[in-house]
């Protein structure tokens, strides 16, 4: 990450000097290696910015960072700073981070594509930048930097010589979207789908609809918005300024997919009779693809660049990750869990070509709000009606009206076992799971379920009846 001279990061974020006079005096000229916000990711020459959340100060760690070797630090409170290094104190780090990104941005005059939806985001984000590197350089946001402390950290990443960014946008209420587009000034925005995410936060899929609409308020008349196949998007595409690209199954979209067809990993569908082959495990993943294609386009892309490109991705780690423990087929689908994505999962669950039994492991889905017990027994319903399940081990809050939903749908009583925990779905799997069986775990960033994944490699191994 190439930032300013210390000199000019002053003059962006203001703030005072609390270093020593000579130290505050070289640093002016002294360039910064890189941004930092976790005191334990600090490495020599960067700078540690001091944010502060609901649960963590990051001033507690400012000693830490310099002992990491950091050159400096933002502050927003008093820090004896050795003689040797430089602290700048401003009243509010988290404003000062976000002057210097727009700072950042002013000075970037490529393809900037922003990226919100309710689910299949980082997905998307992935698959577009691995397309647009084909052909471009550019950056990415990192990890799930979409939230006001990751936006302007994605921003930091761009450098004048990029030809693109592409910068993924969440929210968990109205009008954070609106907050951070404005900080990214897309001239590209593309939105997946509407679905029940944070529903606790929005109130209702009308509110969410909204929200992420407020991303295409941000975009210029010649600017273009990629929208997914979905009826709200579909009204609310109407009013944007900017060109509007509906891509998905529908013969009235702008960019139709055809000949779609998911087999062992691979989805493949074809676009004005070009074909391609994206190694993704389930359906759920075209909109993702089909926005990549758009995007490619926009940018110039031919479709064979892209196909070869969308050939060679890989994806996110912890969605719809498929691994074999013991002879059984593990789904690792704990990155995190929605109304919408789980229903994606039980339909891969089903497509699925095996010839064992079908598992699920399910956690709560999280931020569901006012609508979280009707939600979670609708979905043990259709763990039933979609997936086929033979076995359900549900763990969580809400775990007890998964299972009454799974029952009331017909699965039997001693194959529907709520847990209050993680850890208390591993004597059940243990003792249930044989070679040749299917089994999904997914549920909410919380509950971290990936550990169950991991323990679930220490089992012994069991022979089928």
């Amino acid at each position: 990450m190439k930032t300013p001279a210390i000199g000019k990061l002053h003059e962006v974020i203001g703030g005072r000097w609390l270093s020593a006079p000579g130290a505050a005096r070289q640093s002016l000229s002294g360039g910064v290696h890189r941004i930092v916000t976790d005191s334990r990711r600090v490495e020599p020459k960067d700078v540690f910015w001091a944010l502060s959340g609901p649960h963590f100060d990051g001033n507690d760690f400012v000693q830490e960072a310099l002992d990491r070797g950091a050159t400096g630090a933002v502050v927003s409170r008093p820090i004896e700073a050795p003689a040797d290094r430089w602290v700048l104190r401003v009243d509010d780090t988290l404003d000062a981070l976000w002057k210097l990104a727009a700072w950042k941005r002013q000075q970037f005059d490529g393809t900037l594509v922003a990226v919100t939806g309710s689910v299949g985001k980082t997905t998307t984000r992935q698959m577009i930048d691995t397309v647009l590197r084909a052909g471009l350089t550019g950056s990415c946001s990192p990890r799930n930097y979409n939230n006001r402390f990751g936006v302007p950290l994605s921003l930091l990443q761009i450098e004048p010589e990029h030809d693109y960014a592409v910068i993924e946008l969440g929210a968990s209420g109205r009008g954070e979207i609106a907050e951070l587009a404005r900080l990214c000034q897309p001239t590209i925005g593309v939105i997946t789908q509407i679905g029940d995410a944070h529903l606790g936060g929005f109130g209702s899929r009308q509110t969410i609809a909204e929200t992420k609409a407020e991303l295409l308020d941000a975009l210029p008349p010649e600017g273009k918005a990629v929208l997914g196949d979905d009826p709200w998007l579909r009204r609310l595409g109407k009013s944007t300024p900017a060109g509007v690209i509906h891509v998905g199954r529908g013969s009235d979209c702008h960019l139709t997919a055809t000949d779609v067809r998911f087999h062992d990993g691979e989805l493949s569908f074809s676009v004005d009779g070009h074909p391609f082959r994206v190694p993704v495990w389930g359906r759920h993943n075209l909109t993702a693809a089909l926005a990549a294609v758009a995007v490619g386009q926009l940018l110039g892309f031919e479709p064979e660049v892209i196909a070869r490109a969308l050939g060679r991705f890989e994806s996110v780690p912890l969605r719809c990750q498929i691994e074999e423990i013991r002879g059984a087929t593990i789904i690792n689908d704990t990155y995190n869990s929605s109304p919408t994505a789980m229903r994606a999962a039980l339909e891969l669950l089903r497509e699925f070509d095996s010839e064992g039994r079908r598992i699920i492991v399910s956690g709560d889905m999280g931020e569901l709000g006012e609508e979280a017990v009707t939600l979670h027994y609708r979905l043990g319903g259709e763990i039933v009606t979609v997936s086929g399940a033979d076995l359900l081990i549900a763990c969580g809050k809400y775990a007890r009206h998964v299972v009454a939903g799974a029952r009331a749908a017909g699965m039997p009583k001693n194959r529907a076992i709520p847990c209050d925990t993680p850890e208390e779905t591993l004597p059940y799997l243990g003792q249930a799971i044989l070679p040749g069986d299917l089994v999904l775990v997914k549920g909410t960033r919380t509950l971290a379920m990936e550990r169950i994944v991991r323990a679930m490699a220490d089992f012994p191994c069991r022979r089928g009846a």
